[in-house]
């Protein structure tokens, strides 16, 4: 009887091997993000950061996928502050503050393949994000308000420190050889929470949101 369940056990661990595919990666890419908010002005505009870490896929079935990842992370925004004169007219001055986030990611991800000698793949999933560090970069001024330079500050203390987003993605996978494909993505993810707390823009709610393109190499563990 041992015997019998052991080599049922032995069986049914092979056939599950069979056909399942396990790959590891490295991608790197930029991704662009910006901001809906409550109170900040129509001008501000999206930051360019950078995106890279690994990525894991395990293929259950033919064409289903589940996915993770481990990505550092810079997202942001800038936005325009504009003068105003003594009438309260705007003037044609203006400077330009930064907003810089950068997180450790870890998107979950859903999905399937389609094709075969240029496999297309596509995922839906929600995206966990730990805050590293943010800053804030200023212009600054002399004494006869004359710009000469940028000074930042440290606002890692009062930021949110964790994100959660949505994520959709579309990509696709072209093999190297047997063991190494190569690949594009293109996703957009769209945060569900808020920069914002009690500490920082209180009564306020910025949430973050943006696109990205990377690439990157998969190497197959198992087939």
């Amino acid at each position: 009887m041992k015997k019998q369940l052991l080599f049922i056990i032995l069986t049914v661990t092979t056939l599950n091997l069979t056909g399942q595919n396990d790959l590891i990666g490295l991608k790197v890419g930029l991704n662009s993000t910006n901001t809906s908010s409550d109170f900040l002005s129509s001008t501000n505009y999206a930051k360019t950061g950078l995106s890279a870490g690994l990525t894991y896929e395990h293929l259950f079935k033919r064409h289903l996928i589940f996915g993770t990842d481990l990505i550092y992370n810079q997202r942001g925004f800038k936005d325009d502050v504009i003068f105003y004169d003594i009438e309260g007219n705007p003037t044609s001055e203006k400077y330009t503050t930064k907003y810089n986030y950068n997180y450790v990611s870890l998107p979950l991800k859903l999905g399937f393949t389609f094709g075969k000698k240029l496999e297309g793949f596509t995922h839906f999933g929600v995206i966990p994000s730990f805050l590293v560090n943010a800053n804030t970069i200023v212009p600054t001024f002399d004494s006869n308000a004359n710009r000469h330079g940028e000074e930042t500050f440290d606002i890692t203390y009062c930021v949110s420190k964790f994100d959660f987003a949505g994520l959709f993605e579309i990509g696709a996978n072209y093999p190297l050889n047997e063991t190494y494909l190569f690949f594009a993505s293109f996703s957009y993810q769209r945060s569900f929470t808020t920069l914002t707390n009690a500490n920082y823009f209180t009564n306020s709610t910025i949430k973050m949101y943006g696109m990205a393109l990377n690439l990157g190499v998969k190497y197959a563990l198992t087939k």
